[in-house]
């Protein structure tokens, strides 16, 4: 047979081998996640990386791979290889408050509280820059693992703290809460005092309470101003547009007045357009939970650290908590409310902690 009649056999496309889980989720993490992601051993919880970005990671796996993964266990998990293995087994870690922010050795553990959002992303900056010896926790409250969301008091949810608290009841603890979380580290520390356990700080980071509890004149003055403001922004606003302007302005602040007199969750709603539904339910039930809470008197020294407040401010802080605690230190840092846990006014507020921990045993 000739060459000229030899057929060469047909080339057959053969299909590239589809990703594997680990490919495909490692993928996920570094279009998420960006830069910060695609350093070696990257950490959800020592990267600092937005709610935003850990969302956008979450959704594109669920729509991928058919794995919807709750944030609270993506940050159990940390890393992109260990999230990786997880789906690939489907074998999860158990859920727990508490969640293990940075190493260290035996000396008083610091445990730290997320504000109103629940999700120990906000302050992530905050225990990456306070310089403590022992090891650093965040505690976060159930709905983050994939439980349902309930509505529990601040007592409900220090209490539930209070019994996953490990290491030496004989060791002092140390408790920072930033807003919300302040109030829980408060009553936390109320409960530990009660059962004569030793206390190291305890601090509470920009932590206001619920208008019904401020003291009369300061409630009044504020009322007063925020209705100037209102009448200021309504008059300002074009005479077509008026009418909505005025729906706007009435909408959050007529349900924030029945909120003082209701526990409604109608009535407690936040007003963040941009925030994912997952984190909305638990602000609106941080936010009941807040209306509920009334301080009970201690005698054991608390910090209450405050971004420096301006002349015009009316809701001061030291007011609302003085009647609550008689040994109170103030100490004002750089930053508003929600820059001062944040790059860079976060360092100014990390030094004023970390000068403040209990370091040994006592």
């Amino acid at each position: 047979m000739s060459n000229e009649q030899i057929e060469a056999a047909p080339l057959v496309a053969m299909d590239a081998p589809p990703p594997s889980v680990r490919e495909t989720v490692l993928s996920i993490w570094h279009r998420a996640m960006g830069p910060k992601g695609r350093h070696p051993n990257a950490d959800l919880c020592q990267m600092g990386v937005g709610v935003k970005r850990l969302f956008r990671m979450l959704d594109e796996i669920e729509q991928t791979l058919g794995k919807r993964i709750p944030p609270g266990t993506a940050l159990r998990l940390r890393t992109a290889e260990a999230i990786a293995d997880a789906v690939a087994t489907d074998n999860w870690p158990a859920p727990s408050p508490l969640l293990q922010l940075k190493d260290g050795d035996d000396r008083p553990p610091l445990y730290m509280i997320a504000g109103g959002h629940r999700i120990v992303l906000e302050i992530i900056a905050l225990s990456q820059a306070t310089r403590h010896g022992g090891k650093t926790w965040g505690l976060q409250a159930p709905g983050l693992e994939g439980e349902t969301p309930e509505l529990e008091t601040v007592e409900q949810i220090a209490a539930r703290f209070v019994a996953h608290l490990g290491g030496d009841p004989e060791q002092p603890v140390n408790i920072v809460g930033y807003s919300f979380g302040g109030e829980i580290a408060f009553e936390m520390a109320r409960m530990l005092h009660a059962r004569n356990r030793k206390l190291g700080l305890v601090g509470l980071i920009d932590t206001g309470l619920a208008e019904r509890h401020w003291p009369r004149a300061m409630r009044l003055r504020y009322l007063a101003q925020s209705t100037l403001s209102r009448v200021r922004t309504l008059t300002g606003a074009p005479s077509g547009g008026r009418i909505e302007a005025l729906r706007s302005l009435t909408r959050p602040f007529v349900n924030r007045l029945m909120g003082a007199f209701s526990y409604n969750p109608a009535f407690s709603e936040s007003y963040e357009p941009d925030l994912d539904p997952r984190l909305r339910v638990l602000k609106d039930l941080a936010i009941q939970a807040h209306e509920r809470y009334a301080p009970k008197p201690v005698a054991f020294p608390v910090v209450l650290f405050t971004s420096r407040r301006k002349t015009s401010d009316i809701a001061d802080r030291v007011k609302m908590w003085a009647p609550s605690i008689a040994n109170l230190e103030v100490v004002e840092v750089d930053g508003s409310h929600t820059t001062m846990v944040l790059p860079p006014h976060v360092n100014g507020l990390a030094a004023e902690i970390s000068a403040r921990l209990v370091p040994s045993r006592t």
